[in-house]
Order: structure tokens, then sequence, then C-alpha cells
């Protein structure tokens, strides 16, 4: 039987074979990974703290996509696609900033740049948003997904270990780029660990629910 489990998703779809229990679960656990940024992000300073605090919204965004139907919310869809096109747009602009005084294309702010364009698109109208476009970021993040279990980031210094501060031209030192894996205090141990693994599973499991919902658009 055919049951909309979609319009929660923003873009009233009708799919068949999809229990209400599974919509729910979605937002559950999305919310608990909203819970475990919001976490991590009290816990960090500088640029992590925002990295992380970009995704519990992006989390919560999408527990709440999940849970209220278009038909019934579209100021809130408006508003939400208002939000993160203005997210993409100042992070893609932060990363490019960030480029010149680092040194490199920062991953994190790009991926997070194409993670908020992928909202966007999702919360956009469905007249207006290509198909193809939302099979290209499915495809985009089914490989988070794997590279997040792999701990393939991991190998990209800007999420495996601290950068040497720089000294400045006063004789201080310059803060590196932002670093996801490495702990607040630049200890090693158990506790990193398991905030990094953490961090990699959250990410995961959220990139797995957008592919989800790009796909059964």
């Amino acid at each position: 039987m055919a049951m909309t489990v979609l319009a929660g998703a923003g873009h009233g779809a009708h799919t068949a074979g999809l229990p209400d229990w599974v919509r729910v679960g979605f937002a559950v656990l999305l919310a608990a990974v909203a819970v475990v940024h919001l976490r991590h992000g009290a816990q960090m300073a500088g640029q992590r703290r925002w990295w992380h605090a970009g995704h519990a919204v992006m989390a919560a965004g999408m527990a709440a996509m999940y849970l209220l139907p278009r038909m019934h919310f579209e100021g809130l869809h408006r508003s939400g696609l208002v939000l993160f096109a203005l997210l993409a747009a100042a992070t893609a602009a932060a990363a490019l900033g960030l480029r010149s005084r680092e040194g490199a294309l920062n991953p994190i702010w790009t991926m997070s740049a194409l993670d908020y364009l992928a909202m966007t698109y999702m919360l956009a109208d469905p007249g207006v948003r290509p198909g193809w476009l939302g099979y290209v970021f499915a495809a985009y993040f089914g490989c988070a997904v794997l590279g997040w279990v792999a701990r393939a980031f991991d190998r990209l210094p800007v999420f495996a270990r601290p950068v040497a501060a720089a000294v400045g031209a006063g004789g201080g030192t310059a803060a590196g780029p932002a670093l996801l894996s490495a702990h607040p205090a630049g200890g090693s141990g158990g506790a990193p660990a398991r905030s990094r693994m953490s961090v990699a599973l959250t990410l995961a499991a959220m990139a797995a629910a957008m592919a989800f919902m790009l796909v059964a658009m």
C-alpha cells in the first residue's frame, strides 16, 4: 500500500513500503546526532566549535524534514531554504577566505558547504530543482558514508593530527587549520579516540539519512 512517507522530508513524495516507524526512527537518530555535535561543540573552540554547531543545525533540520510535512509547514520549509542557502554561501566564502590564511583549501569547510547546498536543494520547491542533481548529491553522501565509516578522512592532516602553530611576524603564534579529531587540550588516549569515533559515526549516520532522502525524493 502506498503511503506518504517523505512528506516530512519537505517534498510531498509518495513511496510504497516505508512504515512510519522508519521515518520516526530517522528523526530520532538525527536528533541524537544533533545532541552529540552540540556537546562536542561546547568542548571545542574556534573553527571546530562552529563546525560542530553547523552539523547540529543540519541534523535538526533533517529531523524536522522527516517529521513535518511540507503541505502543512510550507512556511517552515521556506525559512529553512533561506537559512541553509545563507549558510552554504557563508561557508563557501569562509572556506575561500581561510584558504589565503591557512595556505590550503580546508576540507572541513568545503564539505560543509556541499552539505548545506544539499540541504538547500532538498528544501527547494520540487518544481524547480533538477532531479539529476539529487542523484549527484546522493552519490556524494554515499561516498561520505564510506569515508567516515572507514575513517578514510583521518588520512587528511586537517582531520588527523594537530598542525604546529606557525610563528608570526611579532613572535607570536598563529592558529593552524581547524582540526576535528584533535582533542582540545592536544592530548592523546582513550577520550580523544572515543571523540573521534563518535564524530565519524554520527557524520556517517547523517550522510546516510541525507542520501536516503535524496534518492527517495
